[in-house]
């Protein structure tokens, strides 16, 4: 009799559709595992998933502590009004238009003018959280990149 339900195709067709029934569960499966695995992928998107330092306490997507790692920041000139761009917080504060030279250390006798993000060169809010016992900034943030950094010290 097994040998009639072959001759009449219907073994066939019971394999044809066990077949049928294992593709559609691979790709039910690998679609699922394509949708598992999605938000773990990186993209090309803005979110680079870089964590911000521990000191900072915020959830800012990059961030620096001490002075050593604070943003650019444009200071103005005392004798000329112009803008000075100190790159790094231990370089000298020179001026390009009177010619101005003065050591690091004086960035706290200078007139802030703003900060710039390092990430994406934006100008960065940023403030004082004790202004009667610090003259610099003790944290700026990006508002572009949520770029964040603060000035360690201890209380």
């Amino acid at each position: 009799m097994a040998d009639d339900a072959d001759a009449h195709g219907v073994g066939e067709a019971a394999g044809s559709r066990t077949t049928a029934a294992l593709r559609w569960l691979l790709a039910a499966l690998r679609q699922l595992a394509e949708r598992l695995a999605a938000p773990l992928r990186a993209g090309d998107g803005p979110n680079k998933f870089r964590l911000s330092s521990v000191e900072t306490h915020t959830t800012t997507i990059d961030g620096d502590t001490g002075w050593e790692y604070r943003p650019p920041a444009t200071l103005r000139c005392p004798d000329c009004t112009a803008g000075i761009l100190q790159a790094d917080s231990r370089g000298a504060i020179d001026c390009p238009e009177c010619r101005l030279d003065l050591p690091a250390e004086r960035f706290g006798d200078l007139e802030l003018l703003g900060l710039t993000c390092p990430v994406c060169r934006a100008s960065m809010q940023h403030g004082q959280r004790h202004p009667e016992d610090f003259d610099i900034p003790e944290w700026a943030t990006c508002p572009n990149c949520q770029y964040h950094w603060e000035f360690k010290h201890s209380y």
